[in-house]
């Protein structure tokens, strides 16, 4: 089986033809904002596509596999015909309107200036006339589904982050929006040119699973923006956003901590980066070790070394982990679960006479 794994970040979508064994990763810039005014943060969807597209039309997989920058999100109308730009993580309106919800534990995300159900909102009361019209709610990786398949799906670790879902009870809020459906396992959702899609996955928890799993430590996932995060088996609640993860768990995360783009900035120190992750640590489910990986690390490994050196808690670092390893490991789990799906399926054949 020839995979193709995509990783849509923020800064850039990277991808890879995998087969077994090392992987080539290539890299093509996340096209820039048409609207960034410290407050829209909106980006050409068809920029997106076309990207997206250019990649998986020029390689022969079987099979695509995707992680997906969470928190964005698109409207439409009855049709499928796009009412609104691709409206990134990085978007402030519901922040900048005021508006506050009530987002319960259960929904795996919390209420902040990015959130996508308070985004919707705001949109609403900003543009009146073009929300009657619509119909249908994307997240970026139901839309980039949506344009290959016809299908608005994706996986819980995506939609959850829009505020819409009810992840211990896996159901979805009733809105007025067709929503994406929300599959707990990574599965195919139909074809593009022959070859199969299956279900995007949220970044953090891609990039944490290939990072080696956050059972057992804390991960702090330092791209763009970064996380602390554990894992917990179950359903979790606590003093963190109780994302979903894999196998019905949940990925205890602390949100909104300095990464890339503040250290860019030159605002931290040392001390204050400590305090900072330390704060986060505490929040969350004890763990006697950490471990450190994302992008950011490479740019900024001095005053992160010197950050963590003040912390007091053992930690390693996996620098070169990122959302592409953890699609190499779905990519195989999805891959297993087909198979014994078939030839389940065809032991059933044989024994009815069917198949024949």
């Amino acid at each position: 089986m020839k995979y193709l794994l995509i990783d849509i970040g923020s800064t850039n979508i990277k991808s890879a033809v995998w087969q077994g064994g090392e992987i080539s990763v290539q890299k093509t810039p996340f096209p820039p904002p048409v609207r960034d005014d410290g407050v829209h943060f909106e980006v050409d969807p068809a920029g997106i596509l076309s990207r997206v597209r250019e990649i998986v039309d020029d390689t022969d997989c079987d099979a695509v596999f995707f992680s997906v920058q969470m928190h964005g999100w698109l409207l439409a109308d009855g049709a499928g015909r796009l009412l609104t730009p691709y409206i990134s993580w990085q978007d402030r309106r519901a922040g900048a309107a005021g508006i506050s919800l009530a987002v319960p534990k259960e929904s795996g995300t919390s209420m902040k200036p990015n959130l996508p159900r308070a985004g919707v909102a705001a949109f609403a009361a900003e543009s009146p006339q073009t929300f009657a019209r619509a119909v249908r709610f994307f997240t970026l990786g139901s839309y980039l589904v949506y344009a290959c398949t016809g299908r608005n799906a994706t996986h819980i670790t995506d939609a959850a982050a829009s505020g819409f879902y009810d992840v211990k009870g896996r159901t979805a809020a009733a809105c007025g929006l067709s929503l994406p459906e929300a599959s707990y396992d990574v599965r195919t959702v139909g074809l593009y040119r022959g070859r199969r899609i299956y279900t995007p996955c949220g970044d953090q928890q891609c990039s944490v699973l290939g990072a080696g799993g956050g059972e057992n430590r804390y991960v702090l996932n330092l791209g763009t923006a970064a996380q602390m995060c554990t894992a917990e088996r179950g359903f979790a609640a606590g003093d963190f956003e109780s994302r979903p993860w894999f196998g019905g768990n949940t990925l205890c995360t602390v949100t909104g901590l300095s990464g890339g783009k503040v250290l860019g900035e030159g605002k931290k120190d040392a001390a204050s980066l400590a305090e900072e992750y330390l704060a986060a640590a505490a929040r969350l489910p004890e763990r006697k070790e950490m471990l450190v990986t994302g992008g950011a690390v490479r740019w900024h490994r001095a005053v992160l070394e010197a950050a963590f050196g003040k912390m007091g808690i053992p930690y390693a670092e996996n620098e070169g982990a990122d959302a592409l390893e953890g699609l190499k490991i779905l990519a195989l789990r999805a891959e297993k679960e087909r198979a014994e799906a078939e030839k389940t399926q065809g032991t059933e054949k044989t024994k009815t006479g069917g198949g024949l």
